[in-house]
């Protein structure tokens, strides 16, 4: 006999384009897995991926994770200009914002 167990998933994405020359893109996306019992999130430019029990434990994780990406990219190319890196654009633009309600505010959330 085989039974069937439904899983329910909640997805919510969040695409932000900044005015900037050229325009940088953020998005984030949270999911919600019934059968973890809690929300991943991501922010696919920066390479960030946390997770949290509630929504909002989610998010606050995601901003610090947000934060600490970009502070740690742009200190790596003050230190190495060299090294070339996709995301320094983004974290560059992080980093001036200057605090997670900024933040926050540019990613939607």
């Amino acid at each position: 006999m085989v039974t069937a167990t439904e899983v329910q998933t909640l997805e919510f994405r969040i695409v932000r384009q900044v005015k900037t020359d050229p325009p940088l893109t953020f998005t984030v996306e949270i999911t919600y897995d019934s059968e973890d019992d809690g929300y991943l999130v991501k922010c696919p430019e920066l390479d960030v991926v946390t997770w949290g029990d509630d929504w909002d434990d989610a998010v606050e994780s995601l901003l610090d994770g947000v934060e600490l990406v970009a502070e740690s990219l742009v200190e790596t190319h003050n230190r190495s200009p060299n090294l070339q890196d996709p995301r320094l654009r983004h974290a560059q633009f992080i980093v001036r914002l200057g605090g997670e309600e900024a933040i926050r505010k540019i990613l939607g959330l």
